[in-house]
């Protein structure tokens, strides 16, 4: 599809031409001036009565009598433009029929696509055009991460806000990644591949960015076409601007290359390629009306506030907006969070956090904290309805403040979580951009860090957080859990107590307090931090901790019945029903029991990993559960893939040795069995497991044991 349809405007910066009768409506809306017209449909500026705000308004053409068929094609692209969550993409909000005519409505953008910038200021410098391509990288990187491909980036598809904000548009062409579809899209931004009707990639998408990078700069595109349309002669973008970095030129002739596999292979490649070729520390991401020191004074005013009689009054771009209460009830939230540990703490500050941006809803921190929120009773619970609502909250607040370093700790943590690792870098990378000085983004890098597998990045970036905030509990916690990942269980214990001294009615500290001690053969020790946990806070962590604890000891009656309280606190975990499971097989006469309770963690687990399916502990677990149930076809590519994401973590190796030895895979069980006791396992733990009764016996483990006690003396 070329349509060349815009959200906001005509295109040329004027206001959009008004209907000639001001009572025209589709349905409930009012159509209050035409915005575009393509092969495709029309965009009108629109009103919603309900909502009471402007929308764009897309409706289809009618091209037939088949009326079923377009319907499906125009909800279609709404579906897909509402599957992309992030700051860069329109955020779509129905779809409908009315008086025979198919449309959906979205964001109402007040801007101009980039090809009416370039007509009204002709070529673009270096930093303004690799500042907006690194921003619809990151949409393009969005939409690749749902599956998706855009296949119509070109200059009329992407729009800058007012305020500065770029937007990638229209998804009429968007399809799944490997769907066969037909050929279509601009020809001058089509990749060669997809101009002899091969099948698109991401590195098609990539070549459309390269190719609308170098039209910013010159008003040309890089190639000069062939009669049947492919490239031929490359235009060399030093030729027709020398005043520009070479750098530049060699990230567009990667990103345009003949070969899909020469280029960039994702769009995160693309943008750490155009950071390292220009300065983008000031590069012109919003208006270029906006000088950057009154931008960064906007920005930080945004985080305090005054008070002008008694009404807390909030800085933001444009002037004074007052808040009233939201204040107040902000703070609240906040002070909630900061002591998220404390039972219904999260709960209520999500609560409170809502009331705050339905008294304000321009509060762009109120936002941002909700989003924290909701991250951290996933990341707490493992509640996958807390992902969608904390990367909705972390979006809302960047359009409205996009300079918010916390919102983008939030989705970097998220993107993280859901093993989205490519979003996540450049969520983390901004916020650092933003405050190089914050100490959660850089715990947010070592997480990241951590599930990358890049452990000897971990700790340094945990000492800049814990340098940067001593008194702050979270991150003496988060310390004690990379010791933990990495088997240092002495240095986990240490880091643990120093965050209980902060934090000492800290449930969570507690209770990971209580697992160092057990993988550290300390389980009596173990029992009494995971039963003060339970005083203090009755949770689903902590009945769980407590049931391991107590099945190291030996004593599975009282460990199975202390996971049946886990789950009735949370009866969706499918790790509490494969633990359950574990301990049932202990149990003479529970091996029913046991395949059920089995049966129940593969069921969850499996709904859970269209969520997180980079996830190495949900991995490990369902895939020991298949193992247990004589699945080994589901069972070995998980347990593979559980340590390839997590090769030093001494559960993940130890469920992937059970499931390997429940397969007869003795060689491979034993080599995980030894990296898992060296990477902080406890021996008491093989020990007291039947299931590896068999392994035991076997010489070789024998030698393991005595290399491991030779290694610690």
């Amino acid at each position: 599809m070329q349509d060349e349809t815009t959200l906001a405007d005509s295109g040329d910066g004027k206001p959009a031409k008004p209907f000639v009768s001001s009572s025209a409506k589709w349905g409930p809306f009012e159509l209050r001036g035409k915005l575009g017209e393509g092969g495709f449909g029309e965009v009108y500026r629109a009103y919603d009565p309900l909502l009471q705000r402007e929308v764009a308004l897309k409706l289809l053409h009618l091209r037939g009598d088949d009326l079923e068929s377009e319907a499906r094609a125009v909800i279609q692209e709404a579906r897909l433009i509402a599957k992309v969550r992030h700051p860069n993409v329109v955020s779509v909000y129905g779809v409908d029929t009315f008086s025979g005519r198919i449309g959906f409505w979205s964001d109402f953008v007040d801007g101009q696509t980039l090809t009416a910038i370039l007509a009204a200021q002709g070529t673009m410098g270096a930093r303004e055009a690799a500042g907006i391509i690194v921003d619809v990288a990151k949409a393009v990187s969005a939409v690749h991460a749902a599956g998706l491909l855009h296949r119509d980036i070109k200059a009329s598809n992407v729009m800058r806000e007012v305020g500065g904000k770029i937007l990638l548009l229209d998804f009429g062409l968007t399809h799944d990644i490997g769907a066969t579809v037909p050929s279509g899209g601009t020809p001058a931004y089509m990749a060669p591949e997809l101009m002899l009707h091969q099948e698109p990639s991401r590195a098609s998408d990539i070549y459309a960015l390269g190719v609308l990078l170098f039209h910013l700069l010159t008003l040309k595109y890089p190639f000069q076409r062939s009669l049947i349309g492919l490239p031929s002669k490359r235009l060399r973008l030093l030729d027709e601007r020398p005043d520009l970095p070479e750098p530049l030129s060699r990230v567009i002739e990667k990103a345009t290359e003949l070969d899909p596999s020469h280029r960039y292979q994702t769009a995160g490649e693309l943008i750490a390629a155009l950071s390292g070729a220009v300065d983008l520390t000031e590069a012109t991401r919003t208006s270029p009306q906006v000088p950057t020191k009154r931008k960064w004074l906007f920005a930080a005013a945004a985080a305090f506030a005054v008070t002008v009689g008694g009404a807390a009054i909030y800085f933001r771009p444009g002037g004074l907006s007052p808040v009233g209460g939201a204040h107040a009830t902000y703070n609240q939230a906040q002070e909630l969070l900061d002591h998220y540990y404390r039972p219904k703490a999260i709960e209520e500050a999500i609560r409170l956090f809502e009331k705050t941006t339905a008294e304000d809803p321009k509060f762009a921190l109120a936002y941002a904290g909700l989003a924290r929120a909701h991250f951290l009773q996933y990341w707490q619970l493992r509640d996958k309805s807390h992902v969608e609502p904390s990367e909705a909250a972390a979006t809302k607040a960047l359009s409205l403040d996009r300079n918010l370093p916390s919102a983008h700790v939030t989705l970097g943590r998220l993107y993280t979580e859901t093993g989205r690792n490519d979003l996540a870098t450049q969520e983390i990378d901004e916020a650092l951009r933003l405050d190089s000085r914050s100490a959660e983004a850089h715990q947010a890098l070592a997480e990241l860090y951590l599930r990358q597998g890049r452990t000897a990045d971990v700790e340094p970036e945990l000492r800049k957080a814990t340098d940067l905030a001593p008194e702050d509990w979270r991150f003496q916690s988060e310390l004690g859990y990379f010791y933990l990942r990495t088997g240092q269980m002495e240095n986990a214990i240490a880091a643990y107590k120093a965050a209980e001294k902060l934090s000492p009615d800290n449930a969570r500290v507690i209770t990971n307090l209580g697992v160092a001690l057990r993988r550290s053969g300390k389980t009596t020790e173990a029992i009494e931090a995971a039963r003060k946990a339970i005083a203090i806070e009755p949770g689903f962590n902590r009945y769980s901790n407590l049931s391991a604890a107590l099945e190291e000891e030996g004593r599975n009656d009282e460990a199975a019945d202390a996971v049946r309280k886990a789950i009735e606190i949370n009866p969706s975990a499918f790790m509490a029903w494969g633990n359950l499971s574990s301990v049932l097989s202990r149990i003479p006469g529970k091996e029913q029991e046991s395949r059920e309770a089995c049966e129940k963690a593969i069921s969850l687990g499996e709904e859970f990993r269209k969520k997180a399916p980079s996830d190495p502990s949900l991995l490990g677990q369902v895939g020991l559960c298949y193992a247990r149930n004589g699945n080994a076809a589901k069972s070995v590519p998980m347990l593979r893939q559980a340590v390839a994401f997590a090769p030093e973590d001494p559960e993940v190796l130890y469920l992937a040795a059970q499931g390997n030895e429940m397969l007869h895979q003795r060689k491979e069980a034993l080599l995980l069995i030894g990296r898992a006791l060296q990477n902080g396992l406890s021996m008491r733990a093989v020990e007291r497991n039947p299931g590896m009764a068999a392994l035991r016996a076997n010489p070789e483990f024998a030698n393991l044991s005595g290399q491991l006690i030779q290694k610690n003396k």
